[in-house]
């Protein structure tokens, strides 16, 4: 089948210090998200950890979808690394803006207001910084991995999303009810 590619550059491995921030990317958030729920396990108002039963849908959609998202963000990291697809300057450019801007930012803001006396303080500027998100990740998606991306790449990408997704509504749930 024949793939259509935006960078015309011949296929290049991925310098160490790229896929080392890849990397680190897609480990971070879930690594942040467990260490904070050992953080406050068995606090007032928090899931004992201990105890599994008593560990909330939410918390095990976040986990399941989460993991998913995770998965296949590794096989597509590694299906770069392998230079089985160059990602061009502009698309790395706005993958690095939509990180940079609005992943980091979501995930800082998720933490604070998940350990928040009142979380409803931050939901509007979670709210307004995944937007840009969204934003970011759609145009990635529809400007630069529309003809680009091969079936399989694509359906990664896909269940990236969808993972993510599934994982902040469960969060966002998670959090209305915390209280």
């Amino acid at each position: 089948m024949a793939t259509h590619t935006l960078d015309p550059s011949p296929r290049r491995f991925i310098p160490l210090w790229e896929s080392t921030i890849g990397l680190t990317t897609l480990l971070l958030p879930g690594a942040a998200f467990v260490w904070g729920l050992l953080q406050v396990s068995g606090r007032a108002g928090y899931v004992d950890l201990a105890r599994p039963d008593t560990v909330p849908w939410t918390l095990w959609t976040i986990g399941v979808a989460g993991t998913i998202a995770l998965i296949a963000g590794l096989l597509d990291l590694h299906y770069h690394v392998t230079g089985k697809r160059v990602v061009s300057k502009r698309e790395r450019h706005g993958e690095l803006i939509a990180l940079g801007l609005g992943g980091a930012p979501l995930l800082v803001l998720m933490m604070l207001a998940s350990v928040a006396d009142d979380p409803r303080k931050l939901l509007t500027p979670i709210v307004v910084v995944l937007g840009f998100t969204v934003v970011m990740v759609c145009l990635d998606e529809f400007v630069y991995h529309r003809r680009a991306c091969t079936r399989y790449e694509a359906t990664l990408h896909r269940v990236i999303v969808f993972g993510n997704g599934a994982a902040f509504l469960a969060w966002f749930h998670w959090l209305s009810g915390r209280g």
